[in-house]
């Protein structure tokens, strides 16, 4: 089945057909299937097989430190003390997506009367990926969702469970950046700019640089994706996602609110990077992509909305299903994409406008404060969800720092500014 080599230990030195194939079976295999995508493919990474010849014996007390599974051929467990204890499992049934051995001790034995393969999975990394993934999954949600909200997660969920989640870019941005690349102007700086100019495409080359990345080793710059991928492929992305997945609204009112998320996103990344340009303990490019993918999870409640244009055809639906689903929708994604935590958080708090804010000031507090400069100059609807930044504590805060979000027009012109300059660049 698998063409690893036994003794390097090292199934990410296979080949790309090898791993896929291995990943595919993670997803099936118990417990490791709880791991997210990102997750098993750290713990495929080091995955080792095992060829058994005809009468192999594998100890049981040495075991403990694996998920063993069998792949080809079949295997018995023998109880050296207890002969009528033993059990056979046999490759591709039920019983072989757990684990070969269920417990431990010096009186069990794996045998084989023929030939066997079977795969290990170290059992220390996988508690270790498991417990980082659950400390940005343990916030239980008490959300009461009407019939429409119901209509896009029953379509996110099984766009989860399919793997076919994907998001769409608004504009022609794949164009342009063809046509840079063609001139052969576009570098690393400018590369690294443009792909940072969209959240459907930040979202998606992050992902394909955090598939690639080690265990808790997660990308938070684009210049960072870009290396981990080379320019020629972070070029590749650069074109091909715009094309494959295009947005096309499905009334005005789904059109409208995609307008107003896209300026939203990309006014709250350029606020966030002239924010973290005060602060030197924070990055600015790091702001800049947290800041655009605070609201993901918007654009993706956006597209499956539009596909029961019938159901959103008023602004106040549509609206009252994006605040309801666009958090945890937001959480998920970035999760199961392999995000780093800074990107998590920066969703999870980002409108709880009235948290305490001990610490330094994070990503996350930077978010907030953008949102409330937006909402305070351009509010969107009639409906103001942002309080007023002289009823809450982040403001002192940040003004400690130099950042005064009570002179927003100021903030604004410096946000201006940095959108000025990418607007240059792909014009």
């Amino acid at each position: 089945m698998f063409n690893f080599d036994s003794k390097s230990s090292a199934a990410a030195d296979n080949s790309a057909n090898d791993m896929g194939a291995l990943l595919s079976l993670a997803a099936k295999l118990s417990p490791i299937s709880e791991l997210n995508e990102a997750n098993r493919l750290t713990i495929c990474k080091s995955a080792s097989v095992i060829n058994m010849n005809r009468s192999t014996d594998l100890p049981a007390n040495k075991e403990h430190r694996w998920f063993t599974y069998l792949l080809e051929g079949q295997v018995d467990i023998v109880n050296t003390k207890d002969k009528d204890e033993g059990e056979s499992i046999n490759a591709h049934s039920d019983r072989s997506t757990n684990p070969v051995l269920q417990e431990f001790g010096q009186q069990l034995v794996v045998k084989t009367k023929t030939t066997a393969q079977l795969v290990r999975f170290g059992r220390e990394l996988f508690d270790i990926l498991l417990n980082e993934q659950q400390k940005t999954a343990t916030k239980v949600h008490d959300i009461r969702v009407t019939d429409s909200d119901n209509l896009i997660f029953d379509g996110i969920v099984t766009a989860f469970e399919e793997r076919k989640v994907s998001l769409t870019c608004q504009t022609d941005i794949g164009k342009r950046i063809s046509t840079l690349v063609n001139q052969g102007t576009m570098g690393i700086p400018e590369l690294s700019r443009a792909l940072a100019s969209d959240p459907a495409l930040t979202a998606h080359t992050l992902h394909e640089a955090n598939k690639i990345a080690g265990a808790g080793d997660t990308t938070q710059t684009m210049r960072g994706a870009i290396t981990r991928l080379g320019v020629e492929s972070a070029n590749q992305l650069a074109i091909k996602i715009p094309g494959d997945k295009q947005w096309e609204a499905a009334n005005p009112v789904i059109e409208a609110h995609m307008i107003n998320y896209q300026r939203r996103a990309t006014l709250t990344a350029a606020i966030c990077k002239v924010f973290a340009k005060s602060l030197p303990h924070l990055s600015d490019e790091r702001a800049h992509l947290i800041g655009l993918m605070a609201d993901i999870g918007e654009l993706i409640v956006l597209e499956h909305a539009n596909s029961h244009p019938e159901q959103f055809a008023d602004a106040a639906t549509l609206h009252a299903s994006v605040r309801n689903l666009r958090e945890f929708v937001g959480m998920w994604l970035l999760s199961a994409w392999g995000f780093n935590q800074n990107f998590i958080e920066a969703v999870e708090s980002a409108r709880d406008f009235y948290r305490n804010h001990t610490g330094d000031i994070s990503y996350a507090d930077l978010v907030t404060a953008a949102l409330l400069v937006i909402e305070s100059e351009m509010p969107e609807g009639e409906n103001k969800s942002i309080p007023s930044v002289v009823n809450l504590l982040l403001p002192r805060k940040l003004q400690q720092a130099g950042i005064d979000l009570q002179n927003p027009k100021q903030i604004l012109q410096q946000a201006a500014a940095e959108l000025k300059a990418l607007h240059t660049l792909l014009h």
